[in-house]
């Protein structure tokens, strides 16, 4: 793969950086690039801002706190590679029973985060292909998300 091709993503910002040192008048001499890197830098914020970094209010701050957790596992283990240990009957009937607990508490109106997570995290137990196990692993990360934005929320309420 060409250097041309790893960057066919960027397309997009690499127009906005030649239309933007087009319509940018430069000065001569000392300071005479700082409209330049002014404006590219804000409107290079903007597009990552639309094009890399999560819509979801919070999500953002829910993602940097992920990273950083995971470079701290990586400081610490390095990077692993582990059986999933996930797909057994037992794990099947678990997660048949704890998905009718949280059917049962949602209908009463009872229903918790603790028992949406408790779900998520029993149906990955239950999955045994690596496309569904990775589809519910995800599903876990939303829900964590979701509920942090709770928690956060609550602390912003007066």
């Amino acid at each position: 793969m060409s250097t041309t091709d790893d960057l066919r993503p960027l397309a997009p910002l690499a127009a906005l950086i030649e239309q933007t040192i087009r319509d940018t008048p430069i000065r001569m001499g000392p300071g005479g690039t700082d409209d330049l890197t002014a404006q590219l830098t804000v409107k290079t914020s903007v597009w990552v801002g639309k094009n890399v970094l999560p819509r979801t209010e919070g999500l953002a701050a829910f993602v940097s706190d992920v990273d950083a957790e995971r470079q701290r596992q990586l400081a610490k283990w390095g990077e692993q590679h582990h059986p999933d240990g996930t797909g057994t009957i037992a794990h099947i009937d678990q997660a048949d029973r704890v998905r009718a607990k949280v059917d049962q508490a949602a209908a009463e109106g009872t229903q918790t985060w603790g028992n949406i997570l408790a779900e998520e995290v029993a149906e990955v137990f239950a999955e045994s292909g690596p496309d569904r196990l990775r589809a519910e692993l995800v599903q876990i990360a939303a829900v964590c998300a979701a509920w942090i934005a709770d928690l956060d929320s609550r602390e912003a309420r007066p």
